[in-house]
């Protein structure tokens, strides 16, 4: 059979006595990281092991292993004839699952029986609930990668009655308690990735800004689940997500710091069922979520505290946290923003970040100067926007003029891109509403400002970028870099079948106004951004922002914003005189109205 990587949740007797197992196609990261929903398994635990239920998805990607010749343009034929051997390479990609294997469940049943009676035996040699990590490889044979406390208890304190206990239940009880009465039930049932008893008041987290004012004891709601919840672990009461695995990275982080977490079905609308700020119990052994304060729930289970000081662990982390956290370099302009000043790994973090951006327009420049290497879009733009295939992002065939221009290979219809975050892109800034080749309405006061400030500020003329863009694309990716005048953008973005692998990132920057006006500029950008949904970062004159884990129709409606924001935000600096405009502009775009008046 094919190599694949499982996970196996044995529960404790007294909670349901139930094996709970997970599996997909290939390795395993795209199973605890999200990117694939699971095939999900649940049986019951005794001598024969019956198979209660199956939930079976469609798996359409997989992630494996390969080792083949690395590909070699100098090799002449007969190179390999005299007994040598082709260089070789190796690593893991993804690829597709056969058509037949997709809607196909990754285990036989007697696979699954053989699984749950070892899950049964480590249960009872560890003394307690497991979380299993294992694979089968080629031969079919089960390989036990790591066995650790599943830290889920057998407690239910839930009860449809008065006298509310956290003592265990016999193992005969399997029943599902029922909900408390004279409350409000928002949620009646989801998936409990972790055990316990939250109170407080829910707190929405659409970005990393979120997570950096979080309140102390509220619950965290989120549209996907993510490891980097971690840092407000210690201060949550609880954690609801509308999807995840109970078998990925995040709900195993959050047994580990005992915060009760509810996920995946039943919760898939919860950021539109819990407002921000209602006060609200979420209860981790049933899998409810009740509006209020349900006194016969947090009076059955005591809070246990989730910080490990006093550990050896704690103690050897705060050892090296001084060579991992404290940032040195900050200003990217200053004599010491080298390599050699890079002092923890949060500093080569943030030098290796600042550089990439600028290794971004170097790859796309040199790549456009080789001969024949490049495209030039053939389209109604304000841009010289010139294609960069990466091998599957153009159609074959077509009726370009193909001749080779200075250095290019010719020029592209719009007809003959198959890159589907390109075409939402395009499709955004050729919007018919949008009309670009009208002159932008002018504000005197700010245009003549940003002649000022090119007349007397002489460093702009080494700021000044090239006034070529570039679209390097494939069937399912796109990195977009347009640098007019002084400002530029970045649109980078993956639209496919796996949710969790899409993603938008954004980032602009820049300007020929002075620096007031050019924050304004971005900050209406955020504004507009925010309204859809993007988490944004705004830095002085740089805006960066993100969009990720959303189906690609979402995502395509997103990089079509895009399209339009390009274009719409050329030249806006000199409209940015007042804090007042910030709102207006925003207002505007959000309103479809691309047309601006004088302010």
């Amino acid at each position: 059979m094919e190599f694949c990587v499982l996970r196996v949740v044995i529960t404790p007797a007294g909670l349901n006595d139930h094996i709970i197992i997970n599996a997909v196609w290939g390795l395993g990261p795209y199973a605890v990281d999200g990117i694939i929903r699971p095939d999900t398994y649940v049986v019951e635990k005794s001598d024969s092991f019956p198979i209660l239920s199956r939930d079976i998805p469609e798996k359409a990607v997989q992630l494996v292993c390969y080792h083949e010749p690395k590909d070699n343009c100098n090799a002449l034929p007969g190179d390999y004839g005299n007994g040598s051997h082709p260089e070789m390479t190796g690593g893991i990609r993804e690829v597709p699952v056969p058509l037949e294997k997709r809607s196909a469940p990754a285990m036989s049943d007697d696979l699954i029986r053989q699984l749950s009676e070892y899950g049964q035996k480590l249960e009872a040699h560890y003394k307690c609930a497991q979380d299993i990590e294992w694979a089968v490889d080629p031969d079919g044979k089960i390989i036990i990668l790591q066995s650790r406390p599943l830290k889920i208890n057998a407690a239910l304190p839930a009860s449809s009655g008065p006298g509310t206990s956290a003592q265990p239940r016999p193992a005969s009880i399997q029943k599902r308690p029922g909900s408390i009465p004279g409350y409000k039930v928002i949620i009646e049932e989801s998936e409990v990735a972790s055990q316990g008893i939250g109170t407080g008041k829910a707190f929405h987290v659409k970005s990393e800004q979120d997570l950096s004012c979080f309140p102390v004891r509220a619950i965290l709601i989120a549209h996907h689940s993510s490891p980097e919840y971690t840092v407000v672990m210690r201060q949550c009461s609880a954690i609801i997500t509308e999807s995840g695995s109970i078998s990925g990275h995040m709900a195993a982080l959050a047994r580990e710091f005992n915060v009760p977490t509810l996920m995946g079905l039943g919760a898939e609308k919860v950021l539109q069922d819990i407002p921000s700020g209602m006060e609200i119990t979420v209860d981790g052994f049933s899998g409810r979520v009740y509006q209020g304060v349900v006194k016969e729930l947090t009076a059955a289970v005591e809070k246990q505290d989730a910080h490990m000081k006093g550990t050896p662990v704690h103690e050897h982390l705060e050892k090296i946290s001084g060579f991992m956290l404290p940032l040195n370099l900050i200003n990217p302009k200053a004599p010491e923003f080298i390599p050699s000043g890079c002092r923890t790994l949060h500093d080569i973090a943030r030098f290796c970040h600042e550089l990439s951006y600028i290794e971004m327009f170097n790859v796309s420049d040199m790549a456009s100067k080789r001969d024949q290497c490049s495209y030039r879009l053939s389209a109604s733009l304000p841009i010289d926007l010139h294609i960069i295939d990466l091998g599957t992002g153009i159609k074959p065939g077509g009726s370009d003029d193909l001749k080779a221009l200075d250095t290019c290979r010719g020029t592209l219809s719009i007809d003959r891109i198959r890159s589907v975050p390109f075409l939402a892109l395009l499709e955004g800034m050729l919007n018919k509403n949008f009309n670009c080749v009208e002159p932008r309405p002018v504000n005197f006061s700010g245009f003549l400002s940003v002649m000022q400030e090119q007349m007397l500020s002489p460093g702009h003329v080494e700021e000044r970028f090239g006034d070529r863009s570039y679209a390097v694309i494939a069937d399912k990716y796109l990195n977009f870099s347009s640098r007019v005048g002084y400002h530029y953008s970045v649109v980078d973005a993956y639209c496919g079948e796996t949710v969790n692998k899409n993603y938008i990132t954004f980032s602009f920057k820049g300007g020929a106004a002075d620096n007031i006006k050019r924050n304004r500029r971005v900050r209406a950008i955020a504004l507009i951004l925010t309204s859809f949904d993007f988490a944004v970062d705004v830095k002085e004159d740089k805006i960066d922002a993100r969009f990720q884990k959303y189906p690609c129709p979402l995502i395509r409606d997103r990089l079509d914003i895009l399209g339009r924001l390009l274009l719409f935000t050329r030249q806006m600096d000199m409209l940015m005189t007042t804090e007042d405009s910030i709102k207006w502009v925003a207002d505007n775009f959000i309103a479809g109205n691309y047309k601006l008046s004088v302010l």
